[in-house]
């Protein structure tokens, strides 16, 4: 049975409004799925706590900002070189939102520990003279290694009820590949409950499988694929698009006070239905594109090897 659905039935049937927990994929300004982030909006699906991968970015403060979140567990949002997440530090300071601190290294072995249904997982030593595990005791707590006696700091499973993660291809049954850095969306996928994945193509199972060891995220995980070409503008999209810096500084320019956000999103977002976004960036995510040559250059070695 194909699991290609429309992007507004993926978020319909698969995001509830009060979502407990909605992980969002992706690193920084790379492989946002932006699209199914932008529809979460449109349909006003409230987001209980908000999952990040280590690096949030466009994709949970275009949430913060649309005020859908009431909770984050993140170490980071911004922009890198482009400066602070808006959205994300005038929610915190204001107090509208709840954030949970994590370390990278918790998010990625809390994921770990969620996708093999451990109870919990011992963290590196060394974080537990850090106050980020003071300020979280939601999430971390000091246990008693059996073997040793010793002391160590151990963080709680990460299971997302919901992960919206973006891949360059997947055909009809959910296997899909993620082009150059995988970051943490395969963990997301495996500790997730719920896996929806945006896609630049759906291509044939025939073009999965020949290259089994290219598919990122097994079909079994995956509860809906969505085509969207162009769909993580105006972040990058690895083996396809680069990041639209402009567009990103003219958001970050916008999102700097309330008004200037529910403008950015009445515009963008909830004025226009996605096809209608497509539309009107299509030019300028063509101009992102990479020539095939430089697009297989960025895919992983063996996306690299089939092109």
């Amino acid at each position: 049975m194909s699991k290609v659905v429309s992007l507004e039935s993926a978020v319909e049937r698969f995001v509830p409004d009060g979502v407990g927990l909605l992980a969002v994929g992706g690193m920084h300004l790379h492989n946002n799925a932006m699209a199914l982030v932008r529809e979460v909006i449109r349909q006003h699906r409230r987001v209980r706590r908000l999952l990040t991968s280590p690096c949030g970015a466009l994709n949970a403060d275009l949430l913060i900002g649309a005020g859908l979140v009431d909770e984050i567990a993140t170490s980071y949002v911004g922009f890198e070189h482009l400066g602070l997440a808006p959205c994300f530090r005038r929610a915190v300071e204001s107090g509208s939102i709840r954030v949970l601190e994590c370390d990278e290294a918790y998010i990625t072995h809390g994921l770990y520990a969620g996708a093999g249904g451990l109870p919990y997982v011992p963290l590196p030593v060394g974080l537990e003279i850090s106050d980020v595990s003071k300020v979280n005791p939601e999430y971390y707590r000091m246990v008693e290694d059996p073997f040793t006696g010793a002391r160590v700091l151990s963080g709680a499973p990460l299971r997302p009820d919901v992960a919206l993660l973006h891949a360059l291809q997947a055909d009809e049954r959910g296997n899909a590949v993620i082009a150059g850095a995988h970051f943490v969306d395969r963990s997301m996928a495996l500790a997730a409950k719920t896996v929806l994945v945006q896609v630049e193509e759906v291509v044939g199972f025939g073009e999965i499988a020949r290259h089994a060891p290219g598919t990122t995220i097994p079909g079994f995980l995956v509860q809906a694929v969505i085509e969207a070409p162009g769909g993580c503008h105006p972040t990058a999209s690895h083996g396809a698009y680069r990041y639209d810096e402009e567009h990103l500084m003219t958001y970050l320019a916008r999102a700097r006070d309330a008004t200037g956000v529910a403008s950015y999103i009445e515009e963008l977002v909830t004025g226009q239905s996605e096809d209608g976004y497509r539309a009107a960036t299509a030019g300028r995510v063509g101009a992102l594109r990479y020539a095939p040559a430089a697009a297989a250059a960025s895919a992983t070695p063996g996306e690299a090897t089939r092109r």
